[in-house]
């Protein structure tokens, strides 16, 4: 199941019209609504790509590894009699007297569950537009067909000169082996759709907007680009803007993967799904809807599923001029053998011989599934693929260059240096004690990684009086009346504490 965007004017065509075309290539449409000149179409076409519908995946690949099961389980049988018709094996009397038609029972069954493959190829050749499915179907019906023949020469004891080699495992298995691909096509769409999922998911529900001087929480696809948008510490902001009143920490590694919360104030701007996490900010929503950069994210892993990289361009062009000329070759073959002067029965196993090595071909099943298989683990492990083709040019790279340090990290800080200047009469775990002692109360995550480690040395923190946050700069409070300070330079410097003799060593951290 996917998802076709399609533009038109509809001056010159119309939906019923749109539908056919769609149906006529093999693809079963199922409306959706549409808005304008765009409309959304979910479509079901064996291993058809493109945008994951997320409401219908689960469906989907229960619905293909139900067929594969089916196939395998009524499959397997045959399998033992091809194996047992090859190296002479012992099978029963009653297996062996009804084995034509228990083989026949078997094949029928496995070609019940890949139905969907012979209905899509059929639906290719009568729209001339040959493709994979229309190659398997080939392969799998005349050997299919050409061992029920046989079967009911054998059964009526009619001699025809043709091998009496039954094809019923070839057909059973190319479909069986055809049906596992999609399955596993399936659940690899499953993961990619569930980390969609997971990114659907950081967007906030509601917010709090002001109109005509009054707060109201509205949902969130109703807040519009304009509002006056208003986030408390711990919310989520909704949508993207620029702030217009207020000073806070904004937590952003979820899109940015920044471990550290980025200070914002008036006129810096703000982005959806993000955590505001001390102050109170005010801004003007900006980019709503599928205008946020959460939703741009979300767009660019859609159409990376949805894209053809250049191998499975190639791989489409192939099957569309294949299926004929397998045959072709298949009809020349017979033809050839026949003038040679080998009997028809010869002529008419070649052909039938030709038209099921044929089937399938690798690369139109390989590659899609290669591409989904690549997108999704890529997806789960937080890479997003803008481009198809970058898989097939990644196999080239020798040197990644990434643009920030955020995109590498834990996505949290911790404490790994503690750092006495040698003017200092104090031990590092005395620094430890004080900064933990101010940060006990803060939801800052730098606080939190201090707080971690005086946990983790099980450190007794001490009482802290008149305690000042400092925006953009620390804290500044007494521990057992002596006034102290913890922040920034800038804090140090502005209350003439130096820090020149630990200036090397901070540089040589922060470049780490």
């Amino acid at each position: 199941m996917g998802t076709l965007a399609v533009e038109f004017d509809s001056q010159k065509i119309g939906l019923d019209r749109i539908k056919g075309k769609i149906e006529a290539i093999g693809y079963e449409v199922d409306d959706g609504g549409y808005e304008g000149h765009d409309m959304g179409y979910n479509y079901d076409h064996g291993h058809g790509h493109g945008k994951p519908n997320l409401g219908q995946n689960n469906l989907e690949t229960v619905k293909a590894g139900n067929k594969f099961w089916m196939a395998l389980v009524f499959g397997l049988p045959l399998l033992y009699f091809a194996i047992s018709d090859i190296f002479k094996l012992s099978v029963s009397g009653v297996l062996q007297n009804n084995s034509l038609l228990i083989q026949f029972i078997l094949s029928t069954l496995v070609i019940f569950a890949g139905r969907s493959i012979w209905k899509n190829g059929i639906k290719e050749l009568a729209g001339i537009n040959p493709g994979m499915d229309s190659l398997i179907f080939l392969g799998t019906a005349v050997a299919y067909f050409y061992s029920i023949f046989i079967s009911l020469t054998l059964l009526l004891e009619i001699k025809t000169g043709l091998s009496s080699y039954l094809y019923y495992d070839s057909a059973a298995f190319i479909l069986i082996f055809i049906l596992l691909g999609r399955y596993l096509e399936t659940l690899t769409k499953g993961k990619t759709s569930e980390a969609i999922k997971k990114l659907m998911s950081l967007s906030a529900k509601e917010a709090t907007v002001i109109r005509n001087g009054r707060e109201l929480k509205v949902p969130l696809n109703e807040v519009k680009a304009g509002d006056i948008v208003l986030v408390k510490p711990g919310e989520k902001i909704p949508v993207d803007g620029t702030v217009i009143e207020g000073y806070s920490g904004v937590d952003e590694k979820v899109i940015t993967g920044e471990s550290v919360p980025v200070e914002k104030k008036k006129g810096d701007l703000v982005i959806g799904a993000t955590v505001n996490q001390t102050g109170v900010l005010k801004f003007k929503a900006e980019k709503v809807g599928s205008e946020t950069m959460l939703a741009q994210i979300i767009k660019v892993v859609e159409e990376a599923l949805s894209g053809k990289a250049g191998y499975q361009v190639l791989a489409d062009k192939i099957a569309y001029y294949f299926v004929p000329f397998v045959i072709v070759i298949a009809i020349l073959a017979f033809l050839f053998w026949l003038f040679a002067g080998q009997p028809l029965s010869f002529a008419i196993s070649t052909l039938i011989t030709v038209l099921i090595i044929a089937c399938p071909c690798a690369l139109g099943l390989a590659t899609p599934t290669a591409i989904v298989m690549g997108t999704g683990l890529a997806a789960q492990r937080g890479i997003l693929i803008k481009d198809v083709n970058a898989l097939e040019k990644a196999e080239k790279l020798s040197v990644v260059v990434f643009d920030k340090t955020g995109t590498l990290t834990k996505g949290e800080p911790i404490v790994t240096d503690i750092i006495v200047g040698t003017k200092n009469k104090i031990r590092s775990k005395d620094v430890l004690q004080i900064a933990a002692s101010l940060e006990k109360n803060s939801e800052h995550p730098l606080a939190q990684a201090i707080m971690n480690k005086s946990k983790a040395e099980n450190i007794k923190l001490q009482k802290v009086s008149k305690f000042k946050v400092i925006p953009g700069k620390g804290i500044e409070a007494e521990i057992n009346g002596k006034k102290t300070y913890l922040g920034t330079r800038k804090l140090l410097a502005d209350n003439n504490i130096d820090v020149a003799g630990m200036e090397k060593r901070l540089k040589e951290l922060e470049n780490q």
